[in-house]
């Protein structure tokens, strides 16, 4: 019986997907077919990758970053009821769910960014990411997530670049502000 997928043999494809392709619309279909691949046997969760950061209302545990930030692997816990803003990610990106389902929403921006701090957003669709289920994201896409259960969601999050060393946008819909995208804690994988 062959190995189950594990986090370094998805970080050793990675890399070699990132040597073969350099634009986001080629490297993400086969990232996501990675994704779904590790999330078909999740014994290699462990209980930490619960533990939520009360003050954000989720919990980042990274599980493999390059020397040179250009590629990011983690998990995000969401708390009942909790998640982040609108924002983007100045990179390309795949989600992979693990336990329990997580509301993104996809949203449009319909200003020209003209202004500075002003930003002006709608809603352009929603989609429940579950178990082995996945969603990818170009750079400049914005989306929102949000934990609609009453128990916490476990996600897999794979992107070409570490998001503390992007400058990554987060939007207020409801008052039309842009601003930087706060840089969230994180803790290494035990």
């Amino acid at each position: 019986m062959p190995e189950p997928y594990s986090i370094p043999a998805l970080v050793k494809d990675l890399r070699r997907l990132q040597g073969e392709y350099a634009d986001p619309r080629d490297i993400l279909p086969e990232v996501s077919l990675l994704a779904a691949r590790l999330a078909e046997n999740t014994d290699w969760v462990r209980p930490e990758f619960y533990e939520v950061d009360e003050s954000q209302g989720i919990g980042i545990t990274i599980l493999h970053e390059e020397p040179d930030h250009t590629l990011l692997v983690e998990s995000i816990v969401w708390a009942p009821g909790k998640g982040v803003l609108p924002h983007d990610h100045q990179t390309w990106g795949v989600v992979v769910g693990l336990d329990g389902t997580e509301r993104n929403t996809i949203w449009k921006r319909e200003d020209d960014g003209a202004q500075s701090g002003r930003a002006v957003l709608t809603a352009a669709h929603e989609t429940d990411v579950a178990k082995g289920a996945t969603i990818a994201f170009m750079p400049n896409d914005i989306h929102s997530v949000r934990n609609l259960g009453a128990t916490p969601t476990l996600s897999l999050h794979i992107y070409g670049k570490n998001l503390a060393h992007v400058s990554r946008s987060e939007f207020d819909p409801a008052a039309n502000v842009v601003r930087p995208c706060p840089i969230r804690a994180k803790r290494p994988a035990a």
